[in-house]
């Protein structure tokens, strides 16, 4: 049997996670047994948990044994709460959701076709429970944009992973959804549509995030969908950063674009969505009557 330890960072800068990635995957072919180690780890964000799960998924399709070991008690608790380590045993069911044990954290989840609306659903429903009166239906419908997004144009074998985290202090959602796919860059070059010439990955990202812009493959899909998620953080005082390819950009709503090359090639695309929750809408609850 061959091992490899995965040594998952400390460090929570993205350049620091996309070059332990990158170098791990040269292993997944050689290895029967892959142990994760969290070391001294103390805390990770939404986007480098969905990361590490898309690596550790990229290994289990290999017919590879997951085992985990380090990390502080406290982290410890947390990965236990929000059942991280349950994805990879045997006889787990990923194919359905799954209740996190802790009540700001809704669970790391496997993106399912069939489960795209429930999950979305479910976070609607989850987080009104902390936001009483607020309508968090945008929330809910960029998921599902993000979800669609994930099966109709990134062709990853791993189809990717979410996780999403409440912080009750600020009341604000950090969701984030991975996967390793051709990534956004790539798959608009592959696109057959006319007067596309754009050199840069990170202008790649920002096309697909003006209005109206479309890559059709699914009847389901509208194109991107991703213009609709900047809205979202624009109107919610929030933040948006996509990660593909060799491209980045960052928005924070109310300031320029932040963009330019990452320095190492990522095959696949990564994005994370802040939200204040404080911004959204109260529901209405009003009947309307119509006369006619």
């Amino acid at each position: 049997m061959n091992e490899y330890i995965l040594k998952v960072p400390s460090s929570q800068q993205l350049s620091d996670w996309f070059l332990f990635v990158k170098e791990s995957l040269k292993h997944k072919e050689d290895v029967n047994i892959l142990i994760v180690d969290f070391n001294d780890v103390r805390f990770m964000e939404t986007d480098v948990f969905v990361l590490l799960a898309c690596l550790i998924e990229s290994f289990y399709i290999n017919n590879c044994k997951i085992e985990f070991t380090g990390g502080t008690k406290r982290f410890n608790n947390h990965l236990f709460n929000i059942r991280f380590k349950e994805y990879w045993k045997k006889g787990f069911d990923r194919s359905k959701f799954t209740l996190s044990h802790n009540q700001t954290t809704l669970c790391l989840w496997k993106i399912s076709k069939d489960m795209i609306y429930s999950y979305s659903t479910y976070a609607k429903q989850y987080f009104e429970n902390f936001v009483n009166g607020k309508d968090l239906v945008p929330l809910s419908s960029n998921i599902d944009e993000v979800f669609n997004n994930v099966f109709d144009h990134s062709k990853s074998p791993v189809t990717g992973y979410i996780i999403t985290q409440y912080y009750p202090k600020s009341k604000k959602i950090s969701f984030s959804v991975c996967d390793f796919g051709v990534g956004i860059p790539k798959s608009i070059e592959n696109s057959e549509i006319e007067n596309i010439d754009i050199n840069d990955d990170w202008k790649a990202i920002i096309k697909s995030l003006e209005r109206g812009f479309s890559i059709k493959s699914t009847p389901r899909n509208r194109g991107f969908g991703l213009n609709n998620i900047l809205e979202l953080t624009e109107s919610s005082e929030g933040k948006l950063l996509i990660i593909s390819n060799n491209g980045f950009v960052e928005k924070k709503a109310g300031e320029v674009y932040k963009a330019g090359n990452v320095g190492f090639e990522f095959s696949g695309t990564l994005i994370k969505v802040e939200v204040d929750l404080n911004t959204f809408e109260e529901k209405d609850e009003t009947v309307q009557i119509f006369d006619f």
